[in-house]
């Protein structure tokens, strides 16, 4: 038996996000427009045709904060979501950016800098993703998405930490 295809293709958005670190501190901006307003996010946004995702997450930095990273972007998680009525695969890095002041784009009302379990206990904690799942599935779904973004980098947190120890002895 043969299969046939209907022709259409499934496709899937690029995105990616930053981990924008300072002094043990991650940046947070609060979205003025779309899907999440007033929501606390890390900056970051589509890649664009024929950009890589590095160059984009670095773009994307510079738009949102006028932050450049200081060396490398460590690749930390692939999250599936959906936003904006597509299909995306986040892509997730961090870098430090221990220079330069913030200056938010229009797309944002505000910027922080904030302890990231913190910030993963206050927003995304399992009664706060349980209760955003009884009242906006669509939400609750981004919200996990993010969630495993957060604890992949926390994740890659704890081990930067121990390399150093072994390192120091």
């Amino acid at each position: 038996m043969t299969e046939q295809h209907s022709g259409t293709r499934a496709t899937v958005g690029l995105s990616t996000a930053v981990f924008a670190q300072r002094y043990g501190k991650i940046l947070l901006l609060r979205r003025a427009m779309g899907e999440a307003t007033g929501a606390w996010y890390l900056p970051g946004g589509a890649v664009e045709p024929g950009e890589s995702l590095e160059d984009a997450a670095r773009r994307e930095l510079a738009e949102e904060t006028g932050l450049v990273a200081a060396g490398p972007l460590a690749l930390i998680a692939v999250a599936p979501m959906r936003a904006y009525g597509t299909d995306l695969l986040q892509v997730s890095y961090a870098c430090d950016c221990p220079d330069g002041e913030v200056m938010i784009s229009a797309e944002h009302s505000g910027y922080r800098w904030i302890d990231p379990r913190e910030y993963r206990e206050r927003y995304f904690n399992e009664q706060v993703l349980s209760a955003a799942e009884g009242t906006n599935p669509h939400l609750a779904a981004l919200m996990r998405s993010v969630s495993h973004s957060l604890n992949a980098y926390l994740e890659w947190l704890d081990h930067q930490s121990l390399d150093r120890q072994l390192r120091n002895r």
